[in-house]
């Protein structure tokens, strides 16, 4: 698989495990079981294609640590699907066992995996952050969608209370904090403490790629928190869940088209298969 393959394969994989985290973030007794199965039912869909394509590289793996992530990615698929199906029935002692052990299967094979997009040379401030930022992605992109899966569910179930909504609103706007924190952070890291190589790539986007670091961080960054301000707003004083989810809509195109120009990123600083 090319290197843009292999990082599409790895976004959905993404969205799939932080879509999970993000439904942690809601109050499971507030909401009606509908939203539950609905948005289990999307990032069942995200896993398996995620799955597909990381066996249909397997036979290019390059050691163990491919496989293990494959097999982590198999076993988070399998509890994920595990736990979709538990939502129409009331063991809800076997549903929370299927949620927990997603969520840790599925973390940790997205730290493994995030190892197969190093670059030749990694040092310990690399073997950190690598598999960090991964993972952050992962849980911006599954606050993000979770926030709009969650506003259309108030468009079908009107007169609830706010508080899930805000509740996931609140997941989104920290994990962007984050995010944009690590990135500012870790590239100084990286820069100042990294291999020279690491160091000598930082320096060579920085002066050729301007353009498209300056772009991805207004769509993905900077637009995302004005856009933050606006469903605060939009929900905090008008309670309009509507124009909210209209918002979250936006938010959520600038985060996936980030993710997806991190990729390129990746790619061109030679951490891509």
């Amino acid at each position: 698989m090319n290197p843009y393959g292999a990082a599409f394969v790895m976004f959905l994989y993404q969205v799939a495990v932080g879509g999970l985290v993000g439904l942690a973030a809601t109050p499971f007794n507030d909401l009606e079981r509908g939203f539950y199965k609905s948005t289990a039912g999307v990032l069942v869909v995200a896993a398996t294609l995620a799955l597909w394509g990381q066996i249909d590289i397997l036979p290019d793996a390059h050691g163990m640590r491919d496989v293990l992530a494959v097999l982590l990615l198999a076993v988070f698929t399998l509890f994920l699907i595990l736990y979709f199906a538990s939502l129409w029935g009331e063991r809800g002692f076997l549903r929370a066992r299927f949620f927990s052990t997603a969520i840790l299967t599925g973390l940790a094979g997205l730290m493994v995996a995030s190892y197969g997009f190093s670059g030749p040379s990694m040092g310990p401030v690399e073997a950190v952050f690598l598999p960090l930022s991964f993972v952050v992605s992962a849980l911006l992109l599954g606050a993000v969608t979770v926030g709009m899966l969650i506003g259309h569910w108030y468009l079908i179930e009107t007169g609830q209370s706010l508080e899930p909504f805000f509740r996931v609103f609140r997941f989104f706007v920290a994990m962007l904090i984050i995010q944009t924190g690590l990135e500012v952070v870790g590239t100084a890291l990286l820069y100042l403490f990294g291999t020279d190589a690491t160091a000598a790539t930082v320096e060579r986007l920085f002066s050729h790629h301007t353009v498209l670091l300056s772009s991805r961080f207004l769509v993905a960054q900077a637009a995302p928190l004005a856009l933050s301000w606006m469903i605060w707003k939009t929900l905090a004083d008008f309670k309009n869940t509507m124009a909210a989810t209209g918002l979250f809509y936006i938010a959520l195109l600038g985060v996936f088209v980030g993710e997806l120009l991190s990729s390129h990123i990746l790619t061109l600083a030679g951490g891509a298969p």
